[in-house]
């Protein structure tokens, strides 16, 4: 009887390799011909090696075409119905491969591929590879595929489409796979992703928001879906140096969905036009994507607003095309993350609204430090893309109702918890899609998140912004420094304009208050050197604080600016000749005490 040899065994318990015999490598080389082989036979036709022959019956052999052209695959896109086909072909001295739409398979359309490397240049090249693909067409099955990202009703059920399509248990499966601009096959392993979360993510609340901001994106996207919310998309901006991990903190939000490697994943750049950038993120329907450095972007303060507001509204603006005829409006519905070293509210135009719809979060460290920053990075590029698909089986076993329900309930516990504000209410909202996702996680992976101290640092947020955000205070602190800057400008008293003096208003003070009546003209352009777009609306909230001095259903006051013997200068301020017996109209804006007592 032989004797038994055990192979050497190393410390983790695997088999160590052991030199590979001529025999085996031989069996190996040949194995990788036949799997990396592209012949194929479809009577006339057959490819050989790197060409394509047909037969002939004259010749009773097999005559050349051209060099080698199949088809890989057919692939169906069960959104747009449209059929693609993906082609592999010898291009002089390697494969190369490229997908055409199913009606470029004519002879006239496959010409346009030579200089690709296809070799068609001659017609009778063309017709032949023409009809061989025809009929290579005819023995293949398409595959299904998809390019939305997100929340989406397929065959009249809800399903979450993710680099596979993700359905309810109680429902048929959907047979589909991402064919997409974005990296959102999963990579490395489910439990080291999560062992990772347990052991570098919990305990430090930064982190936890992050995951938090996140996996809010599959609640609006489900919600706005099913048509049990009607969300803004939700929009954050996380402002600092490059030392506190604010982008390790975005890499590994996207990591939850798929590659946080930028230019392949969910993390873009921000240099780019408003369109390009606006274009990354239609059909998503939740899947968080980040933008890093918003201080590549160079758009002025009215660009930066607009597109605020364009990617918060879920919609693009209604454009013509070529033909004049309207084009369908691209939609999305998800969470958006910006990174960069300053503030985006700090650079667009000063409205309320603008303040509502983006959160800017300016915290010292997102992660622990550099070494804390790097062990998440060197992780995160190997494992990625397990969280999203499994929160959104747990949110189609819990249904669209329940989710709305916890979202409703968590809205109204955060109100309780908020200073009062008009903009109370909306802020809950936002607060409760960013909480909610502390009880998927609970339920999904059994990982308790901090909601104590997540709550703590939204509320921390929210005092820090009420005065950015409501712009009549804001305006109101602006415009009195402004007022002190060029009091030269304002007329006191009975004073008498000083030669070529411009004037743009007049001011009255006494020891409780001061009175500053501002010529209409001057005051829109003072609104607007400050960066607000509408007058009426500021007007009217100023008004709301109880500083407005104005008539009986007026937003004005009129004041005698002008004395008779400055009709000149009322006519290069105001355009208007004359002199104004009741005095001109002014916005009459008011403080407490004299606010020029301490100007020397």
């Amino acid at each position: 009887m032989l004797k038994k040899v055990r192979r050497p065994v190393n410390h983790q318990g695997k088999v160590e390799n052991q030199p590979m015999s001529k025999l085996d490598a031989e069996k190996k080389r040949q194995l990788v011909k036949i799997q990396s082989s592209h012949d194929i036979e479809v009577h006339p036709y057959k490819i050989t090696g790197n060409d394509l022959t047909v037969w002939s019956d004259k010749k009773e052999k097999y005559v050349y075409v051209s060099k080698a052209v199949k088809i890989k695959a057919i692939k169906r896109n069960i959104e747009t119905k449209e059929i693609q086909i993906e082609l592999i072909f010898w291009a002089y001295d390697k494969w190369e491969s490229i997908t055409i739409s199913r009606g470029e398979l004519t002879k006239r359309e496959l010409k346009k591929q030579a200089s690709k490397g296809l070799d068609v240049l001659e017609d009778f090249q063309a017709g032949e590879v023409s009809s061989f693909l025809s009929k290579q067409e005819k023995t293949l099955k398409p595959t299904n595929v998809h390019s939305g990202i997100g929340w989406d009703i397929v065959n009249g059920q809800l399903v979450y489409k993710h680099y596979k399509i993700i359905t309810s248990p109680s429902t048929p499966s959907i047979d589909s796979t991402y064919s997409g601009d974005f990296n959102l096959k999963p990579n490395g392993d489910s439990y080291d992703f999560l062992g990772l979360i347990l052991k570098e993510v919990r305990g430090h609340t930064p982190l936890e928001l992050m995951l938090c901001i996140s996996i809010s994106a599959l609640i609006i996207g489900m919600l706005n879906r099913t048509r049990k919310g009607n969300f803004d998309s939700l929009l954050v901006h996380i402002v600092g140096t490059s030392t506190i991990g604010k982008t390790t903190a975005a890499m590994m939000g996207v990591s939850l969905v798929g590659s946080p490697i930028p230019k392949e994943g969910l993390l873009q750049s921000y240099h780019g036009t408003k369109n390009a950038m606006a274009k990354t993120i239609v059909n998503n329907y939740g899947a968080l994507i980040v933008f890093d450095e918003s201080t590549m972007n160079l758009m002025d303060s009215q660009n930066q607003s607009a597109f605020i507001y364009e990617m918060s509204h879920n919609s693009d603006k209604s454009r013509l095309d070529k033909d004049s005829e309207l084009k369908e409006t691209q939609t999305w519905s998800t969470t958006i993350v910006s990174t960069g070293e300053s503030s985006i509210l700090g650079k667009a135009n000063n409205n309320e609204g603008l303040r509502v719809r983006l959160f800017e979060f300016s915290i010292d460290n997102w992660t622990r430090d550099a070494e804390h920053s790097d062990t998440l990075k060197n992780e995160l590029y190997k494992n990625y893309g397990h969280v999203a698909p499994k929160i959104a089986e747990k949110m189609l076993e819990l249904g669209p109702e329940e989710i709305a329900n916890m979202v409703e309930s968590n809205k109204e516990y955060i109100q309780k918890l908020l200073p009062n504000s008009k903009f109370r209410d909306r802020i809950a909202t936002k607060f409760s899609l960013m909480i909610t996702p502390i009880e998927l996680i609970k339920m999904t992976f059994n990982i308790e998140l901090s909601e104590e101290k997540i709550l703590e640092m939204l509320i921390e947020q929210e005092l820090k912004s009420m005065t950015e955000r409501e712009m009549a205070p804001k305006f109101h602190s602006q415009l009195k420094q402004y007022l002190i800057r060029y009091k030269r400008h304002f007329k006191h008293g009975t004073q008498e304009v000083i030669g070529h003096q411009e004037i743009w208003g007049k001011i009255e003070t006494s020891s409780n208050e001061t009175r500053c009546f501002i010529l209409t003209v001057m005051f829109d352009k003072i609104v607007k050197e400050l960066g607000y777009s509408d007058t009426k609306i500021l007007i009217n909230e100023l008004k709301k604080m109880g500083v407005v001095l104005h008539e009986k259903n007026k937003n004005q006051k009129r004041k005698s600016v002008f004395s008779k013997s400055e009709m000149k200068q009322r006519e290069e301020t105001l355009g208007q000749a004359g002199y104004a017996e009741k005095g001109d109209y002014t916005y009459c804006i008011t403080y407490e005490g004299n606010i020029f007592e301490d100007i020397v």
